[in-house]
């Protein structure tokens, strides 16, 4: 009897991992489709630039760079694409912060941001409690005071 519940766990494991993942990625593909069908209000299948500063400012903003084929309306694909580089670019930009902070600390001094030349140079605008230490919240405060994602790029150089 044991032996035939260790066989029913062994092939029921990796099949209930496998489905949890595809869920996952269900549950975020209808997601991402109830918002982009919210926004495409007269239903061509892409978004106008209408229709995003309506309902999404901030796709509105970068409406252009998202707009690839520069066709006057973002599809399913574009947007998604550009969800993924920005992630791409958090996900870098995060990367580059571990790697200068050297004591693991979780701030970065004057010292550490040497390896980041356009923070290191702009180092005292960041620091804006003025206490020789970076901390995310000025670095996030910095980066949205430049109000555009080349500003995290830029600052990670």
């Amino acid at each position: 009897m044991g032996k035939w519940i260790m066989g029913v766990l062994l092939v029921a494991a990796p099949c209930m991992a496998w489905s949890a993942e595809p869920a996952a990625s269900r549950n975020q593909e209808l997601r991402f489709n109830q918002m982009f069908h919210n926004l495409d209000t007269n239903n061509t299948g892409k978004i106008s630039r209408a229709e995003a500063e309506l309902k999404a400012p901030a796709i509105a903003e970068n409406f252009d760079h998202i707009d690839v084929n520069h066709d006057g309306g973002l599809t399913k694909k574009e947007i998604k694409d550009a969800f993924l580089a920005a992630d791409n670019k958090r996900r870098e930009f995060s990367r580059n912060l571990d790697a200068a902070d050297k004591d693991k600390d979780g701030k970065l001094s004057r010292d550490e941001t040497k390896v980041l030349p356009n923070m290191s140079a702009n180092f005292d605008e960041i620091d804006s409690n003025h206490d020789e230490q970076l901390v995310m919240k000025e670095i996030a405060d910095y980066v949205r005071a430049k109000g555009n994602a080349d500003a995290a790029s830029g600052a990670m150089q």
